[in-house]
């Protein structure tokens, strides 16, 4: 299982990558920053920017009379986002566990993939969310809004439903969620963590992003980044039969590779949680 996550940290902590899915899931994320309707000059924190991708996407809603703070733990993250600076953008070392800003700094925080509650040796920030959720209400103005996003869910194998069902089993799928974790601390029970913190106007949302042939190169990419990610290690856990079909559909050199059917579609989603202090 460790190894298993370590790669997935891997395939995702390099800046190729990163900027790749970032450009395959800007459509999904500029609809979804357009419906928050950020207000026009307001300050906000990106928690766990990454490369700064949607950093600037969310400045540019709030306007050059606005502010975004982007933070992340990552150096290397860091000093590639502050090589595309703006002027209403700053981008800084943090960790979210321990937030550097005052009490009620920021009029909303964004917070996107990054509050992933699990074991740290794998990479999580935490197993249990509420620490982090405390320190996003501290730094929130009375009346600031909260939005964490998670990715929820896909449909990649088209026509493949059974061996797409068991390679969601396995391990990788799940991740960093295992086995005697609080339920409560897993993704979908985000509304429970913000009403522990006494947000309120709690709300979630799913929003969906369709994949339609013909695919680009950047889309084709970033399918086989995900093919990887999720089930590149899932060997161990299905039959061969099932892990040669896996194989013969999801390889990039494979003849099969289910991303050269000329009717291929496919979509994945990702879920929005909302309170308010």
């Amino acid at each position: 299982m460790e190894n298993e996550i370590n790669t997935i940290n891997q395939n995702l902590n390099t800046i190729e990558n990163y900027i790749c899915l970032s450009e395959f899931r800007r459509p999904l994320f500029n609809l979804i920053i357009k419906s928050l309707d950020f207000p026009n000059g307001s300050k906000g924190l990106d928690a766990g920017c990454g490369i700064g991708f949607y950093t600037r996407i969310l400045a540019e809603s709030v306007g050059a009379n606005g502010n975004v703070i982007g933070l992340d733990l990552s150096r290397d993250f860091i000093t590639y986002a502050n090589k595309n600076q703006a002027q209403n953008i700053q981008f800084e070392e943090g960790d979210i566990n321990s937030l550097h800003f005052e009490d009620k700094t920021f009029d909303w925080i964004w917070s996107a993939d990054t509050v992933w509650p699990g074991p740290k040796e794998l990479g999580c920030p935490t197993e249990d969310p509420i620490t982090i959720i405390n320190e996003f209400y501290r730094v929130l103005k009375p009346g600031g809004k909260l939005i964490i996003l998670f990715w929820s869910t896909q449909k990649f194998l088209s026509g493949y439903p059974l061996l797409e069902a068991r390679l969601n089993t396995t391990s990788g799928a799940t991740a960093p969620f295992i086995k005697g974790m609080d339920p409560l601390n897993h993704i979908m029970n985000a509304k429970h963590w913000l009403k522990k913190l006494s947000f309120k106007d709690i709300s979630a949302k799913t929003f969906l992003a369709d994949i339609n042939a013909p695919l680009d190169k950047n889309t084709r990419t970033a399918l086989s980044i995900f093919f990887q990610m999720f089930w590149g290690e899932s060997e161990r856990q299905l039959s061969e039969e099932n892990w040669n079909e896996f194989k013969r559909l999801c390889d990039i050199n494979s003849d099969d590779n289910i991303l050269n059917n000329q009717y291929y579609y496919g979509f994945y989603t990702y879920t929005l949680f909302k309170g308010v202090k």
